[in-house]
């Protein structure tokens, strides 16, 4: 019995070894221990990422169909006053609403810019292929706002319209009071014109007196009753001034300067440019109660004055002035009242009622 006990005695102290053995052997081999595993926290999910910025949206539906309503009237004076109305409200239109969302875009895109830069890229909480794919959708949306991006073709589908209108309205109201080449209409309202500025007006030295046919346009007295101010477009004016380019030949070349139809039908070439210029010169002071005068240079008791009676900043910025107007011809005063504004400093005022 003790023989047995001491044999497997034996066998237990070489199994001992071999398995003392292996585990130094697999020590050596470099197998972690439990106390040489590294740590590893558990994982944590990462953050939502920022929503963008809400995208500015142009309000189309506001553009205003006008520019056929001419046609519903007769009369080439009336049609061209509701010509003339047109171009304002377009005009209007894409002062306050095409401008405005032009700015608001690149605010927006600088939003975007902003947004990457401030709260995802290097922030350790966002994985770099999170930031990455992140910064790609910003950029993307980022280049489909520049001007020729995607996210703009339905403003530049308006502006091509509204181009396309100022053109068509110009040509339009050329056409119903005798500019750019256009016949005088029959019925329409007087265009001077050197030659007959000669006849119905009375030059300064000659006593003759206009001749009862030379009457004053029954249309002209019709709008100097009405009061309002038509536009400026009538007789003469600086066509760059409301955004009618080639219209207002009488007057070319001054830029900035709109004369009310009730006064301009009233006078000759040289009277509207120095009527105009009048304008001109009270906008640049920009005070209330600045006034420029203005004589006739062609003929005697022919007078007038343009005076600020008004000056206001509207929400979108622009600065505009209400400016009243006098002229004096034949003893009789006409005097009516417009509103000028521009968008930007240093631009020129145009007439906007």
């Amino acid at each position: 019995m003790r023989t047995k006990l001491r044999y497997r005695s034996g066998w237990s102290a070489i199994f001992l070894v071999l398995l003392s053995s292996s585990a130094v052997a697999a020590a050596w081999q470099g197998a972690p221990s439990e106390g040489d595993k590294a740590f590893v926290p558990a994982p944590v999910a990462e953050p939502a990422l920022p929503s963008l910025p809400e995208r500015p949206v142009l309000d189309i539906r506001s553009y205003p169909k006008c520019r056929e309503d001419y046609k519903k009237i007769d009369a080439p004076f009336d049609k061209a006053a509701a010509i003339n109305r047109c171009t304002i409200a377009i005009d209007t239109y894409y002062t306050q609403k095409m401008l405005p969302y032009r700015e608001a875009m690149i605010v927006y895109q600088n939003a975007l810019s902003s947004l990457y830069t401030a709260k995802v890229g290097g922030n350790m909480r966002y994985s770099p292929a999170t930031q990455d794919r992140f910064y790609q959708s910003v950029m993307a949306e980022h280049a489909a706002s520049d001007p020729e991006g995607a996210n703009l073709a339905a403003y530049r589908g308006l502006e091509a319209q509204y181009q396309t209108d100022r053109a068509y309205l110009a040509d339009r109201f050329c056409f119903n009071t005798g500019c750019n080449g256009y016949p005088v209409p029959s019925s329409g309202v007087k265009v001077a014109t050197p030659e007959a500025a000669e006849k119905p007006f009375k030059k300064k030295g000659d006593e003759t007196k206009r001749a009862s046919n030379d009457a004053p346009d029954p249309k002209c007295k019709r709008a100097r009753k009405r009061g309002g101010a038509l536009g400026g477009l009538i007789g003469g004016v600086a066509g760059s001034a409301v955004g009618l380019k080639g219209v207002g030949t009488l007057v070319s070349g001054l830029v900035g300067a709109v004369l009310v139809a009730e006064i301009a039908c009233q006078l000759d070439e040289k009277e509207q440019k120095v009527a105009a210029e009048a304008t001109v010169a009270v906008t640049e002071k920009e005070e209330v109660g600045a006034t420029a005068n203005w004589t006739s240079p062609t003929r005697e008791g022919v007078a007038g004055s343009s005076t600020i009676t008004a000056l206001n900043t509207e929400p979108n910025g622009s600065k505009c002035l209400s400016i009243t107007d006098i002229a004096i011809v034949e003893g009789e005063e006409t005097r009516v009242s417009k509103r000028m504004c521009r968008a930007k400093p240093g631009e020129p005022y145009s007439i906007m009622a």
